[in-house]
């Protein structure tokens, strides 16, 4: 469904620029452009409609003259090649059918649905298969009695507030989950988390001792090895933050679940 919503908004793009050129257009400048080059130097005429062998020099002063006949015809050969992409993107658009790919497995029977792996299901169906994938946890368990409303045991009451959040939202997750870096190590992300719209899968850091400097120097690092290994901060990588005078604000939580996940 990406696809044909980024379709439609290129077409209404396409359709807005081809108004904005036949505008220009209605009223263009008249002759024909010539072009001729002298000592590195290149000199601008004038050709008379109907009759190119009757030229007139146009000088810097007649500039805008030249500026505005090829603006004409580059206008032209622009609208031409613009209107040949708003057919095929209509085109595509009537006819592209997502929807019927997904039908193809929704529609079975419940029988048959257990014999066949699909190739495409619908976001409901890919979210419950995203978040039943199976991984390898940490090996320390955490201590203490914090869980959240999945009952998962979790490091700090931070992170049971996002994980309850995240499931509030219906946001599939997976706490602590094994990233494999570009330099061979292995960290444990706090959430792994799924916008169950897009399917893109976004890494949320929770830093809750930033005013440690040895915890802060880990993180630090941490997030420059997410960077070279292409978890980028703003594009899929979610960083909150806290100390003992700052605790985690539940709107910035919320915030950031807005922006990103929902």
């Amino acid at each position: 469904m990406q696809l044909l919503e980024k379709a439609k908004i290129r077409q209404k793009e396409l359709a807005t620029i081809i108004a904005g050129v036949e505008k220009q257009l209605k009223s263009p400048p008249k002759g024909n452009l010539c072009v001729s080059k002298s000592h590195n130097t290149f000199q601008y005429y004038m050709a008379a409609e109907g009759n190119p062998n009757k030229r007139f020099y146009l000088n810097k002063k007649k500039r805008n003259l030249a500026i505005g006949i090829a603006q004409r015809d580059y206008n032209k050969k622009l609208l031409d090649t613009l209107k040949t992409n708003l057919s095929a993107l209509d085109n595509f658009i009537n006819t592209y059918k997502p929807l019927e790919l997904i039908n193809c497995y929704s529609s079975l029977p419940q029988a048959r649905k257990l014999l066949v792996t699909p190739l495409f299901v619908n976001n409901k169906e890919y979210a419950l298969r995203w978040q039943n994938k199976e991984y390898e946890h940490k090996k320390e368990t955490p201590e203490g009695n914090l869980v959240s409303f999945k009952n998962e045991p979790m490091r700090s009451k931070s992170e049971v507030i996002i994980a309850n959040l995240l499931k509030e939202k219906n946001i599939p997750y997976h706490y602590e989950y094994p990233v494999h870096m570009k330099n061979g190590a292995t960290f444990h992300v706090d959430f792994l988390c799924l916008n169950p719209r897009t399917r893109k899968e976004f890494y949320w850091e929770h830093c809750g001792r930033m005013d440690d400097p040895d915890y802060t120097t880990n993180m630090t690092r941490r997030i420059s090895e997410y960077s070279r290994t292409g978890i980028l901060l703003g594009n899929n990588l979610i960083i909150t933050m806290e100390t003992e005078q700052t605790p985690l604000d539940v709107k910035e939580v919320e915030r950031m679940i807005n922006q990103f996940l929902v």
